[in-house]
């Protein structure tokens, strides 16, 4: 009996390791780089081996792809891309990981109601240098009154829900540092709006972005700053537009426990809405539009982008506010995309700059002196990473 049982799982192990990869390459997707959706990446490249260099080569200390094993590696990426159900097989392993008490998955805590992006703290001398550059930015450009909005993540909000000893970086404190090192700009307070209403809906559970009432809240914070009266949250009509967005928390860690999301469009009902003109500079071509949300994205994995389309090195949003000069000048990352719409009402001219796809000076493009404010979006944990804005250094005098 103990026999059989043994052939038993011997031939069943062989059958699986006979099935799987027969499977897989029967079952592989034809093209050369197919996109996971619940990934949001490409899938690997095929590398073909170097049989003619590795022939040629194989007397002398020559490399090819074959002899430096550069093409097993890669090999391995490209079936490990492609194997059969391999996001089956992912979710599975990440199931039996979170049984055994793991809570960190791919750089995301997993909490019982929502993904949390890893945010554990920041290299000193890289943050200085992208300061220095703000500050300085701002030192040559004094007719505009400059501000800073440093957004903290889900993780200081819900820091509560996350286990012991996991390491979770002080948001807080990075925050007030930051402020406190610059000179000629002001920070805009927007971590206590946040938590006063951390139990509303202000963070999407499956993505580190906030949601647009989370948006509202930075909106209603960058107010006094700006010198402008908010709306209230009673004088928005609110369009659920979508209820089944899975972010990008969830394309790292297919985690299928925590709910959708749902993405909401938030539209003046006690005033008349402006009637606005976005255009859109990809640096490749220049397009108009005469809405921010971009509908389309609601029918694809990435729905985030609904919020002002994809990103972009310029977009310039001119309305028909009567009575109103105000212009407004925004360095951002994403998480401005959802609070733009709440800045128009107050606005004859809002131009947006992201630094990751300009390499040049920025008065290539916009004429600084025509702006009379200026504003820094950026999420802590994207500004802790924070290059681009180094560039800042390119605009002189």
């Amino acid at each position: 009996m103990k026999n059989l049982h043994k052939r038993i799982l011997v031939t069943l192990f062989a059958g699986i390791f006979l099935f799987l990869p027969i499977t897989s390459f029967i079952l592989m997707p034809n093209e050369e780089m197919p996109f996971s959706e619940n990934e949001n990446r490409f899938l690997s490249r095929f590398v073909k081996p170097d049989f003619k260099g590795f022939v040629q080569n194989f007397f002398n200390d020559r490399s090819n792809n074959i002899k430096d094993r550069r093409f097993m590696n890669a090999f391995d990426d490209w079936f490990a891309d492609r194997f059969f159900a391999r996001e089956e097989w992912i979710v599975l392993k990440n199931e039996l990981e979170m049984l055994q008490g793991k809570s960190e998955i791919n750089d995301v805590f997993v909490t019982e109601e929502r993904l949390v992006q890893v945010w554990r703290g920041y290299d000193e001398e890289r943050v200085t240098a992208v300061l220095t550059a703000m500050d300085g930015f701002a030192e040559r450009n004094p007719h505009a009154a400059v501000s800073f909005m440093l957004i903290p993540s889900a993780q200081e909000l819900y820091i509560d829900t996350l286990p012991p000893n996991s390491g979770a970086g002080n948001q807080e404190m990075f925050i007030r540092h930051c402020y406190n090192s610059l000179e000629y700009i002001t920070g805009v307070d927007v971590l206590t709006p946040l938590f006063e209403n951390r139990d509303s809906y202000i963070f999407y559970r499956t993505d580190h972005h906030w949601t647009s009432y989370g948006a509202y809240w930075g909106y209603y914070a960058a107010a006094a700053r700006l010198e402008f009266a908010p709306l209230e949250p009673g004088w928005f009509n609110i369009e659920h537009a979508s209820s089944n967005f899975l972010g990008t928390l969830y394309s790292k860690t297919l985690n299928r426990r925590i709910a959708p999301d749902i993405i909401s469009f938030y539209t003046p009902s006690r005033i008349q809405p402006p009637e606005l003109t976005l255009t859109v500079n990809t640096g490749l071509e220049i397009t108009e539009h005469d809405t921010l949300y971009f509908r389309e994205y609601l029918d694809v994995k990435d729905k985030y982008a609904v919020f002002l389309g994809m990103n972009s090195p310029i977009m310039d949003i001119v309305t028909d506010l009567e009575n109103n000069d105000k212009s407004l000048l925004i360095f951002k990352d994403s998480y401005a995309h959802a609070m733009i719409p709440f800045l128009v009402n107050h606005y004859k001219r809002i131009t947006v700059v992201d630094m990751r796809y300009i390499n040049v000076d920025v008065r290539q493009f916009i004429d600084i002196e025509e702006y009379e404010q200026i504003l820094f979006i950026y999420n802590v944990v994207n500004f802790s990473e924070e290059n681009d804005l180094r560039k800042l250094n390119l605009t002189r005098g």
